[in-house]
């Protein structure tokens, strides 16, 4: 009987299922699907630099049958939110287990079933606010616990304060959003938002037993360079979007409530991050 190497029992199916999904990629770019249908309303939803449309519009197509499964087959969004969840704790599992290809996919998953409680309620006409509500809390902690479960896995290693710091800027790229809502402001700008954080962590993980499956003849253990690389990126990127958001937020404010010959600070540093600004700033001290 032929002995399968513990490599290829771990990681196998992980590179088979990459290899299928890579497949599917490649179809929809060529047959020109992402060119002959609108741009669907859940890839619109938010913007970024780091996430463009065809990738979005990719995984929407991929989906979109299960997602009409599930309304034919009466299935609440409220249910398929907490299912999403729930795959966010296994996720967090195999993520403390070093387990990543899985990880990832599992992930990917359960952020699929954000996308599916908001389409299968707008078709089965079961859009409530109780129900979105539900969705963006459960949201924060499917997420929160990935990192519980990377911080798990990287206890000890350099790379944990960098998880720590990843899990309280995406809190915060969250957090100040609301805030803002609470303000009267509706604050989208910045990036690493909650799409692509789930992309980039996930992902890594997916690549990953790909590229320690290249490095072993090169390292006898690799290290998961590409999901430390990820954890580096929205650690920093997070926070500084957070930061951002508040600073654009407090600028909308003061911008309300202060008198123009009395700027606040947030109003300077706003002012500052244009070209016209920081003329008007410079000739307006030079003057002074």
């Amino acid at each position: 009987m032929l002995a399968l190497h513990p490599f290829w029992i771990a990681f196998g199916p992980v590179l088979v299922i990459n290899f299928l999904f890579l497949s599917s990629i490649i179809y929809f770019s060529l047959t020109g699907k992402a060119e002959k249908r609108e741009v669907h309303e859940a890839a619109r939803r938010t913007r970024s630099k780091f996430l463009n449309y065809f990738f979005k519009e990719w995984w929407i197509w991929a989906t979109d049958p299960i997602a009409r499964f599930l309304a034919k087959a009466g299935v609440g969004p409220n249910l398929i939110t907490f299912a999403g969840f729930v795959m966010s704790v296994i996720a967090a599992f195999l993520f403390a287990a070093g387990q990543f290809g899985y990880a990832g996919w599992t992930m990917v998953l359960g952020a699929t079933f954000d996308t599916f409680d908001g389409r299968v309620a707008r078709l089965t006409g079961k859009v409530s606010r109780s129900g979105a509500f539900f969705d963006s809390v459960m949201d924060r902690f499917g997420e929160g616990v990935c990192f519980i479960g990377l911080g798990w896995y990287f206890h000890a290693s350099f790379i944990l304060p960098f998880v720590i710091a990843a899990l309280i800027g995406s809190m915060m790229v969250s957090y100040t959003r609301a805030c803002g809502q609470v303000a009267g402001i509706d604050c989208k700008v910045g990036s690493m938002q909650r799409p692509e954080r789930i992309v980039y962590m996930g992902v890594s993980g997916i690549l990953q037993p790909v590229v320690t499956l290249l490095l072993l003849p090169l390292w006898k253990t690799p290290s998961p360079i590409l999901v430390m690389g990820a954890l580096l990126l929205i650690a920093v990127w997070a926070n500084a979007t957070a930061i951002y958001r508040m600073i654009y937020i407090m600028n909308a404010i003061d911008t309300t409530d202060r008198k123009k010959d009395e700027p606040s600070i947030p109003q300077i540093l706003t002012r500052l991050s244009t070209h016209e600004g920081r003329e008007e700033f410079f000739k307006r001290n030079i003057q002074m």
